[in-house]
């Protein structure tokens, strides 16, 4: 089970009423970013009703991780 604090989630509004979140590892230092290290992200894969419920999946995507 991963740290849900060592991710950081983006909450965004494809359409009216649909919503998804992008979830992204915080960088440990900015040394880190360097020298061609890819970001890797993992968007919630269907669209849901509400931010909230958008944040809750995100939340249990990183826990499974």
């Amino acid at each position: 089970m991963a740290d849900i604090s060592k991710f950081s989630i983006v909450t965004y509004e494809r359409k009216p009423g649909q919503w998804r979140a992008a979830i992204t590892p915080v960088p440990r230092s900015t040394s880190s970013t360097q020298g061609g290290t890819t970001v890797l992200s993992i968007v919630t894969p269907d669209d849901l009703a509400s931010e909230v419920d958008a944040q809750s999946e995100a939340e249990k995507i990183i826990r499974k991780l």
